[in-house]
């Protein structure tokens, strides 16, 4: 592996794979130059570059200061540790180049609002934990006490960390998050019972709908594991009520979004539901 750009003496740009991928590692480019070979066994994190990404490198690394991919690396290994298997490369340059228009905002005394700040707390509490936590990285670092403020920045870092989870463009938290939020209106107006949301069992609905969400907006049908037809007419029977609130659901994807809801999924919604309606009833 050679270096094709040093961004300091511990991050470099290279190649792997015939890909290029930012290598990060302690004294890895000291005394180096652009050509030279990396010391592998000094290599301590590697993040391959996607898409449009390659292309916008220079600009980049011209424009974040060295400490925004210090707190960006943090960031990224807590959150691989948090949430294992679903973070995806691309996030390293999104988050660095946000996290960067952040502190110089923050330095202007510019504060941007979060509208689905309420939303993303209640859907994706480990990834706004992690935001909190790269907040009060950048406002230590950058001097920015005022960032503390409030948790709007928080949810703004919590939804590049939805989005690096999907795996999509920069608009899949926020349709993962109206998704959700309407598909829980139908539940909260449907059921028509006093739903505590720190309730467990709500809390379990919440992870269940996030994933089913996902599965909607990949239009993904095939990752359920297989139930048979006498336990969903046995579920359907024990728990009308729970599933004619799933039918609604179930017609509302069907009619927003050309989604078919296969028959273990109506049975788990339904499971979820009535535990719901048990606690509150």
């Amino acid at each position: 592996m050679q270096i094709s750009k040093i961004l300091n003496n511990n991050v470099v740009i290279t190649e792997k794979d015939q890909a290029e991928v930012v290598a990060m590692g302690r004294g890895l480019a000291f005394g180096k130059k652009i050509g030279d070979k990396i010391a592998v066994e000094k290599i301590e994190k590697c993040y391959t570059l996607q898409g449009d990404e390659s292309s916008r490198i220079d600009e980049l690394l011209a424009e974040i200061p060295d400490e925004i991919f210090v707190i960006t690396d943090k960031v990224i290994t807590l959150a691989k540790d948090k949430i294992p298997g679903k973070i995806n490369d691309s996030l390293f340059l999104s988050l660095a180049d946000h996290i960067n228009a952040t502190q110089l905002r923050a330095k202007e005394g510019f504060v941007v609002k979060n509208f689905l700040l309420w939303d993303i707390k209640r859907f994706f509490p480990t990834e706004f934990t992690i935001g909190k936590k790269a907040v009060a990285d950048i406002a230590k670092k950058f001097g920015l006490p005022d960032l503390l403020d409030t948790d709007d920045e928080a949810g703004f870092i919590a939804m590049h960390i939805v989005n690096s989870e999907l795996g999509r463009g920069d608009s899949s938290a926020s349709e993962l998050t109206k998704l959700m939020e309407e598909m829980l209106t139908i539940v909260k107006y449907s059921l028509q019972v006093a739903i505590n949301e720190e309730d467990i069992f709500f809390q379990r609905f919440v992870t269940h709908l996030k994933f089913f969400s996902e599965r909607v907006l990949l239009d993904d049908a095939t990752t359920l594991p297989s139930s048979d037809d006498s336990l969903f007419q046995m579920i359907i029977e024990r728990f009308p009520e729970s599933y004619e609130t799933t039918l609604k659901i179930v017609g509302f994807l069907s009619k927003t979004r050309g989604y078919q809801v296969s028959k273990d999924e109506q049975t788990y919604i339904t499971i979820h539901l009535a535990r719901i309606v048990q606690k509150n009833v």
